[in-house]
């Protein structure tokens, strides 16, 4: 295949992305006036009117109310709330779109989302000069389907990394500093990649620096000094204690809840993974980038971070997609196929095909999965027919794992009892947690939906391996010649 005939089938597969994802804002946007559903967004608006009017967003109330009187805002029973569990300097974003009526504001951040999900795709496409209309297939059920459409944040953290990526190759520590301390709007996904920076890049460290002093001022105006501290030692573990057994978390405290341990150990366990990642990470960052570039730098640590952890949305997982492409461009035989598991994975987006299994779902999937690999080939080189009929077993395998799980007839839930009572305390997180282990839609234990899992784990623990695999003397030199890590690079379509 040429590369003009590359080109064109990179067009094309924005086109289709593109077809989709309008057809999904508009049947929602048909159904309530905004073409995002959910309750996510809602509870973002919320909190940061509550901030707007010097009152704790993470409270119960006034959140609750607010959520409730909004239109189209909560779909949950009256008692309960979606808690908003950013830390204050992100909020601060959200008290002022609070300043606006509802459906304006909605409007204007899926815009924002929009262009965030199209940037994030060109942006990796400069990076790994692969076509971006690959990329966008990869997108559509992980990010703009996942999170766009509910007003979720991972697009905006998974962008600011990948930028910071190329503010690594074009030797801009400062401007890759900034986008790190971006990043930080997710904090456990952001947080490695801004440790990476620190560790391995020295004239990034003052901007890091400067960057954590003016979050912490932010987030002290906005919260006052208590309230700062209050989201460090009371939100974070309350939010992380309430999805314990929510069915899209991808965390090992999940997994150790799921397998009956202690809540308490279940945290801790999950806690010190988390730790013992980041460690990893960032020794696998320092050894890839001998052959990946400065991008590992970025990249590698952050997709590190959504392995094993305490809380790990499946929605976060976009944010490792950067060192999935990146190792799939740029590594070496069965490197790459590490990359091309990771893609597959992630494309697939296994919660979404196991909660529904229709079979336009699940062809969707296979579409961008399957999409997202055999497009994958940089625009001057012929495409390797053998290698795209892997690549697609690949893609059918992530996404025929959940099905094949239902078929064996053990996905149906096991009814979980209501809760007795709400929380004695007034925490929005707890609140929310006592809804999810209410609702056996959420908590209880599916086959499916559990198996579904598998081919991301496997792929970020493959990633990760590849990465230290990169860092040995006997897999080949130390440089790459093909890669040019200066910023001239072109995009593809």
């Amino acid at each position: 295949m040429t590369a003009n005939a590359r080109t064109i089938l990179s067009a094309l597969l924005w086109v289709a992305c593109a077809a989709v994802f309008a057809e999904q804002a508009a049947g929602i946007a048909r159904s309530n006036g905004t073409p995002i559903g959910g309750n996510d967004f809602p509870a973002f608006y919320c909190a940061g009117q509550a901030l707007a009017q010097h009152a704790d967003p993470y409270a119960v109330e006034p959140l609750r109310t607010c959520e409730h009187a909004l239109p189209f805002g909560s779909n949950l029973p009256a008692r309960y709330v979606t808690p908003a569990p950013l830390p204050p300097y992100a909020l601060d974003l959200f008290a002022l779109l609070a300043q606006l009526p509802y459906r304006l504001a909605a409007w204007l951040w899926f815009a924002v989302l929009t262009a965030a999900c199209v940037w994030l795709a060109i942006t990796i496409a400069r990076v790994t000069r692969l076509p971006s209309g690959a990329i966008a297939c990869a997108l559509l059920l992980s990010a703009a389907l996942g999170s766009v459409l509910v007003g979720q944040i991972p697009p905006l953290a998974a962008l600011a990394v990948a930028l910071c990526g190329c503010a690594l190759l074009a030797d801009d520590d400062a401007l890759a500093a900034v986008c790190a301390a971006a990043a930080m709007i997710e904090p456990h996904a952001g947080l490695p990649t801004a440790l990476a920076l620190f560790f391995f890049r020295p004239r990034a460290r003052g901007w890091l620096i400067g960057c954590g002093i003016a979050f912490a001022g932010l987030s002290i105006l906005a919260v006052t000094p208590h309230g700062a501290l209050e989201y460090v030692v009371s939100v974070l573990p309350a939010q992380a204690r309430a999805e314990l057994l929510s069915s899209d978390q991808f965390s090992l405290s999940h997994m150790l809840a799921r397998f009956g341990l202690p809540e308490r150990i279940a945290l801790l366990g999950g806690s010190l993974s988390y730790l013992a990642m980041l460690a990893l990470g960032l020794i696998a960052a320092g050894a890839a980038q001998r052959r990946l570039g400065a991008a590992a730098i970025a990249y590698v640590p952050a997709a590190a971070g959504l392995l094993a952890g305490a809380f790990v949305h499946e929605i976060q997982l976009v944010i490792a997609l950067p060192a999935a492409f990146l190792m799939l461009a740029r590594g070496s035989s069965i490197f790459a196929w590490c990359g091309r598991l990771l893609v597959a994975a992630i494309a697939a987006s296994p919660f979404t095909v196991a909660a529904e299994h229709r079979p336009i779902v699940d062809a969707l999937a296979l579409f961008c999965a399957s999409g997202a690999l055999i497009a994958t080939a940089p625009l001057d080189e012929p495409i390797d027919f053998a290698a795209a009929l892997g690549a697609f077993v690949l893609a059918a395998a992530c996404v025929g794992l959940p099905l094949l799980a239902a078929r064996i007839g053990m996905s149906s839930p096991t009814s979980i009892a209501a809760p007795a009572a709400l929380p004695a305390n007034t925490d929005a997180s707890d609140n929310w947690g006592a809804y999810l282990r209410s609702d056996p839609r959420y908590s209880a234990f599916r086959l499916d939906e559990e198996a579904s899992k598998i081919p991301a784990w496997l792929g970020l623990a493959a990633l990760i391996a590849a990465a230290f695999g990169l860092g040995t003397s006997r897999i080949g030199p130390r440089t790459q010649p093909a890669w040019d890590p200066r910023p001239r690079i072109h995009v593809s379509p």
